[in-house]
């Protein structure tokens, strides 16, 4: 009995260290509707000059589909770079009431936002920076910073702002594209750059670490409420960056849909995940890429306590049971 209670343990632990991290994340997604932001597809980031961009702000795993609700004691704020580089403060409306979304498996979960709109009246890349700052239900200081970007009719101006002037808003480093993000297509890589003092990531207070070097890089694949049920979670990966100045890393983007790109101070369970830059960005089909949406199971959680883990994949739980075969047989 001995043995078998031990090489359960074992295993228990090696599927905890082997599945990949994640963390919660503050994103905003442009929709003609709440319900429609929660759906939002590639093509909903590109306007004609002269719409209006309805925003709605989420804190959301989302690889996973797994939205948290927005305590009250959240500080959240948001400013647009406009494409001739000015920078305003956004108005943010907390909604009156709660969602739930069936992710299948009998999972869901509940959901509740702050929205915003923006006039485009300039053609050209416009940054919504949205910013979570401050205590969280009074126990952890956070900073989790998001940059979504929109564009209004066919130029690239101002493309480059974040470059320019994005350490001229309320955020303390900024992720921000070598190259204009405007129209990428599936397959494609891309390049950005860590703008400001990288130490920023180092803040955590409950559990303090140096920033880690190299510092890790979750690129995720947005999944809705609605995917996740028919097909399982999205694609998540991890790409690492030099914590130097100004450190830049190249990314691929492999599929059509919505995809997010967050630097965060941990891996697995080291450092922590309270101060984040991620960057939102569509990416368009290419003949050659695959639908929206991809397919393993994943366990999901409504509460924002940052340790949602998804799941391995069959390939990992065979050489788990591999070696823990191995180890019951040594003791044999």
């Amino acid at each position: 009995m001995k043995k078998i209670f031990s090489l359960t343990l074992v295993l228990l632990l090696m599927l905890a260290m082997a599945a990949p991290a994640a963390a919660h994340s503050v994103i905003v997604f442009p929709g003609a509707s709440q319900d429609a932001s929660v759906n939002v597809k590639a093509d909903d980031f590109y306007f004609k000059v002269g719409d209006t961009a309805n925003l709605y702000l989420y804190i959301i795993h989302p690889a996973e589909a797994n939205y948290a609700e927005i305590g009250p004691d959240f500080n959240l704020t948001q400013q647009v770079i406009y494409p001739n580089g000015s920078i305003a403060n956004v108005t943010l409306t907390r909604s009156a009431s709660n969602v739930s979304y069936d992710t299948g498996d009998g999972n869901s979960v509940t959901a509740n936002w702050y929205s915003s709109n923006i006039k485009l009246d300039q053609e050209g890349v416009y940054y919504i920076n949205s910013i979570q700052k401050g205590y969280d239900n009074g126990t952890q200081t956070r900073e989790r910073q998001s940059i979504t970007v929109l564009y209004a009719g066919n130029s690239s101006t101002g493309w480059d702002n974040l470059k320019k002037v994005g350490l001229n808003t309320s955020a303390n480093v900024v992720l921000a594209p070598n190259t204009d993000t405007r129209n990428i297509k599936a397959g494609t890589s891309v390049n950005f750059t860590f703008l400001g003092n990288m130490s920023f990531f180092a803040q955590e207070v409950s559990d303090s670490k140096d920033v880690l070097d190299p510092l890790p890089v979750e690129v995720a694949e947005y999944i809705t409420p609605s995917q996740m049920k028919a097909n399982g979670e999205g694609l998540l990966t991890t790409t690492h960056v030099k914590s130097n100045a100004n450190p830049t890393f190249t990314a691929t983007v492999s599929k059509a849909g919505v995809w997010t790109f967050m630097g965060v101070n941990e891996e697995g369970e080291i450092g922590g995940d309270n101060y984040q830059a991620v960057y939102v960005m569509p990416v368009s089909a290419s003949s050659n890429s695959g639908n929206e949406g991809n397919g393993s199971n994943s366990s999901n959680s409504t509460s924002d306590d940052d340790s949602s883990i998804p799941g391995i994949g069959v390939v990992g739980i065979i050489a788990c049971l591999g070696v823990a075969g191995a180890l019951f047989m040594r003791r044999k």
